[in-house]
Protein backbone atom coordinates (compact mmCIF):
# COMPACT_ATOMS: atom_id res chain seq x y z
CA UNK A 1 0.00 0.00 0.00
CA UNK A 2 1.76 3.21 -0.75
CA UNK A 3 1.54 6.24 1.19
CA UNK A 4 -0.16 9.22 0.33
CA UNK A 5 1.44 12.08 -2.09
CA UNK A 6 3.18 15.04 -0.35
CA UNK A 7 1.97 18.30 -1.11
CA UNK A 8 5.59 18.80 -3.20
CA UNK A 9 5.21 15.36 -5.18
CA UNK A 10 1.79 16.48 -6.25
CA UNK A 11 3.41 19.85 -7.14
CA UNK A 12 6.22 17.68 -8.86
CA UNK A 13 3.83 15.69 -10.51
CA UNK A 14 1.80 19.11 -12.13
CA UNK A 15 4.76 20.70 -13.49
CA UNK A 16 6.03 17.37 -14.55
CA UNK A 17 2.44 16.34 -16.56
CA UNK A 18 2.42 20.70 -17.71
CA UNK A 19 6.15 19.78 -19.03
CA UNK A 20 4.81 16.74 -21.45
CA UNK A 21 1.70 18.91 -22.03
CA UNK A 22 3.72 21.69 -23.30
CA UNK A 23 6.38 19.68 -24.99
CA UNK A 24 4.42 17.22 -26.91
CA UNK A 25 1.84 21.21 -28.18
CA UNK A 26 5.26 22.57 -29.28
CA UNK A 27 6.16 20.11 -31.45
CA UNK A 28 3.21 19.50 -32.55
CA UNK A 29 2.42 23.35 -33.66
CA UNK A 30 6.41 23.85 -34.77
CA UNK A 31 5.21 21.27 -37.80
CA UNK A 32 3.12 24.16 -38.85
CA UNK A 33 5.20 26.62 -38.37
CA UNK A 34 3.84 27.72 -35.25
CA UNK A 35 5.63 28.86 -32.33
CA UNK A 36 4.14 29.60 -28.94
CA UNK A 37 4.78 33.17 -29.04
CA UNK A 38 2.62 33.54 -32.32
CA UNK A 39 -0.06 31.17 -31.21
CA UNK A 40 -0.06 33.27 -27.74
CA UNK A 41 -0.37 36.48 -29.91
CA UNK A 42 -2.94 35.22 -32.44
CA UNK A 43 -5.34 33.67 -30.21
CA UNK A 44 -5.13 36.94 -27.92
CA UNK A 45 -5.73 38.85 -30.90
CA UNK A 46 -9.03 36.95 -32.07
CA UNK A 47 -9.99 37.13 -28.58
CA UNK A 48 -9.74 41.32 -28.32
CA UNK A 49 -9.81 42.06 -32.40
CA UNK A 50 -8.50 45.62 -32.89
CA UNK A 51 -5.81 45.89 -30.20
CA UNK A 52 -3.01 48.30 -29.93
CA UNK A 53 -0.02 46.87 -30.31
CA UNK A 54 0.70 48.06 -27.04
CA UNK A 55 -2.40 46.38 -25.28
CA UNK A 56 -1.32 43.41 -26.77
CA UNK A 57 1.80 43.26 -24.98
CA UNK A 58 -0.10 44.18 -21.65
CA UNK A 59 -2.45 41.60 -22.26
CA UNK A 60 0.29 38.71 -22.93
CA UNK A 61 2.65 40.22 -20.15
CA UNK A 62 5.87 40.99 -22.23
CA UNK A 63 7.14 44.30 -23.32
CA UNK A 64 6.38 46.48 -26.60
CA UNK A 65 9.90 45.47 -27.82
CA UNK A 66 8.58 41.94 -27.77
CA UNK A 67 6.17 42.14 -29.84
CA UNK A 68 6.78 44.14 -32.57
CA UNK A 69 9.33 42.00 -34.20
CA UNK A 70 6.32 39.28 -33.80
CA UNK A 71 3.74 41.32 -35.14
CA UNK A 72 5.94 42.33 -37.76
CA UNK A 73 6.69 38.60 -39.14
CA UNK A 74 3.23 37.82 -38.55
CA UNK A 75 1.91 41.17 -40.68
CA UNK A 76 4.75 39.69 -43.24
CA UNK A 77 3.16 36.39 -43.16
CA UNK A 78 -0.04 37.51 -44.01
CA UNK A 79 -1.83 36.62 -40.72
CA UNK A 80 -2.44 40.14 -39.14
CA UNK A 81 -2.88 43.63 -40.42
CA UNK A 82 -2.35 47.37 -39.12
CA UNK A 83 -5.25 49.13 -39.57
CA UNK A 84 -4.71 53.31 -37.97
CA UNK A 85 -6.18 53.47 -34.85
CA UNK A 86 -8.79 56.55 -35.51
CA UNK A 87 -8.34 57.70 -32.17
CA UNK A 88 -4.75 57.81 -32.17
CA UNK A 89 -2.92 59.13 -35.59
CA UNK A 90 0.20 57.63 -34.11
CA UNK A 91 -1.21 54.36 -33.61
CA UNK A 92 -2.33 51.14 -35.14
CA UNK A 93 -5.06 48.94 -34.44
CA UNK A 94 -4.13 45.16 -34.91
CA UNK A 95 -7.33 43.10 -36.69
CA UNK A 96 -6.52 38.98 -38.05
CA UNK A 97 -6.91 38.78 -41.55
CA UNK A 98 -8.86 36.28 -43.31
CA UNK A 99 -5.65 33.72 -43.61
CA UNK A 100 -4.97 34.67 -39.72
CA UNK A 101 -8.67 33.77 -38.82
CA UNK A 102 -8.03 29.98 -41.18
CA UNK A 103 -5.08 30.00 -38.89
CA UNK A 104 -6.43 30.39 -35.78
CA UNK A 105 -9.21 27.61 -36.60
CA UNK A 106 -6.09 25.17 -37.29
CA UNK A 107 -4.73 26.00 -34.18
CA UNK A 108 -7.91 25.24 -32.20
CA UNK A 109 -8.15 21.64 -34.08
CA UNK A 110 -4.39 21.22 -33.52
CA UNK A 111 -4.86 21.48 -29.66
CA UNK A 112 -7.69 19.29 -30.04
CA UNK A 113 -5.83 17.01 -31.92
CA UNK A 114 -3.07 17.18 -29.07
CA UNK A 115 -5.12 17.05 -26.19
CA UNK A 116 -6.85 14.03 -27.51
CA UNK A 117 -3.61 11.82 -28.25
CA UNK A 118 -2.34 12.85 -24.48
CA UNK A 119 -5.69 12.32 -22.73
CA UNK A 120 -6.47 8.91 -24.88
CA UNK A 121 -4.85 6.62 -22.48
CA UNK A 122 -7.86 7.34 -19.49
CA UNK A 123 -10.89 6.10 -19.18
CA UNK A 124 -13.25 8.41 -19.49
CA UNK A 125 -13.78 8.06 -15.95
CA UNK A 126 -9.95 9.16 -14.74
CA UNK A 127 -10.91 11.83 -17.07
CA UNK A 128 -13.84 13.44 -15.37
CA UNK A 129 -11.67 12.40 -11.88
CA UNK A 130 -8.93 14.79 -13.56
CA UNK A 131 -10.72 17.64 -14.59
CA UNK A 132 -12.57 17.74 -11.70
CA UNK A 133 -9.61 17.87 -9.65
CA UNK A 134 -8.12 20.19 -11.58
CA UNK A 135 -10.39 22.85 -11.65
CA UNK A 136 -10.43 22.42 -7.58
CA UNK A 137 -7.15 23.11 -7.76
CA UNK A 138 -7.39 26.10 -9.49
CA UNK A 139 -10.45 27.64 -7.70
CA UNK A 140 -8.62 26.97 -4.09
CA UNK A 141 -5.61 28.85 -6.35
CA UNK A 142 -7.41 31.63 -7.08
CA UNK A 143 -9.20 32.09 -3.76
CA UNK A 144 -6.15 32.35 -2.43
CA UNK A 145 -4.66 35.68 -4.71
CA UNK A 146 -7.46 37.33 -3.34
Amino acid sequence: MSSDPSATELGELLVAASRVFSQQGRARFGEYGLSPARVRLLTTLHRRPGSRMRDLADTLGVSGRAVTPLVDALESDGLIARRADPDDRRAFRLTLTDTGLATIDQIADLQRQVSEEIFSGLPARDRNDLARLLRAFLDTASAREC
